[in-house]
């Protein structure tokens, strides 16, 4: 199965709204990115511009945000015409190679979970780093492939369920429902383990290689939800990599 998000471009728009997205995806994913001001930052595979828009509004002198679907883009697009930011969105695959090492900083949300294997990686890993300046940082959430070593966790209270393949390989298929309130939808991703992707970067010229666990955003003195996130932080679905093109 290869996901078509010519089909679900507008349910994965509205899976946006859960929860555990912006008490934990959002939060942690900025937190890492850090200070945007005066930067040139590149969302890759920005989808509908859900984090693009975000950047901006971080301080980021300029945003551009490119992905493979032309129906998400055509989703960012109309969300920049309701709502101008000054946002560039281009159709554009992440893993073809730029001849401008023009960002400061290239970010981008699920976007590595989509290489089969070690080859496929890596192409998007020389992607990546041909859009950055020397010195200039890459930041990424992305599946955790430790996702394969967890007991049976039920993450469907936070929206979404997990399934696994019988055996553990590389290119084994990670399969994400989503569930909203009145549909579905599967998002399949792939296994590979974390040294295959720190092998990846630095071979694409990067340095620094640091993996980040989640964390869930703070809330107003009183409302203690701890307890509701605790599958999720105790067993991580997703992890934050950070790295720097040297």
């Amino acid at each position: 199965m290869t996901t078509d998000y010519s089909v679900i471009a507008r349910q994965y728009k509205k899976c946006k709204e859960h929860p555990w997205r912006s008490r934990i995806e959002t939060y942690s994913f900025m937190k890492r990115i850090g200070s945007l001001e005066g930067k040139k930052v590149v969302d890759v595979a920005c989808g509908e511009g859900f984090y693009t828009r975000k950047l901006r509004q971080a301080g980021a002198a300029e945003v551009v945000g490119v992905d493979l679907s032309d129906a998400m883009i055509r989703l960012a697009l109309d969300e920049e015409g309701r709502e101008p930011l000054g946002i560039t969105y281009r159709v554009e695959d992440a893993c073809a190679e730029s001849d401008r090492q023009e960002f400061d900083v290239a970010v981008s949300a699920w976007l590595l979970v989509y290489a089969r294997n070690r080859a496929e990686l890596a192409t998007m890993c020389r992607g990546l780093a041909s859009r950055l300046k020397p010195g200039g940082r890459f930041v990424t959430f992305t599946g955790n492939p430790d996702l394969y070593t967890f007991k049976h966790v039920d993450y469907r209270k936070y929206g979404f369920s997990v399934a696994l393949e019988d055996r553990v390989y590389e290119g084994a298929s990670i399969v994400y429902t989503i569930h909203l309130d009145d549909s579905s939808f599967d998002i399949e991703n792939y296994y590979l383990p974390m040294e295959a992707y720190e092998s990846a970067f630095v071979e694409a010229g990067f340095r620094d290689f640091t993996v980040h666990l989640p964390e869930v955003a703070p809330v107003p003195q009183g409302a203690d939800d701890r307890q509701f996130w605790s599958d999720y932080l105790e067993y991580p679905p997703a992890v934050v990599i950070e790295c720097v093109k040297r």
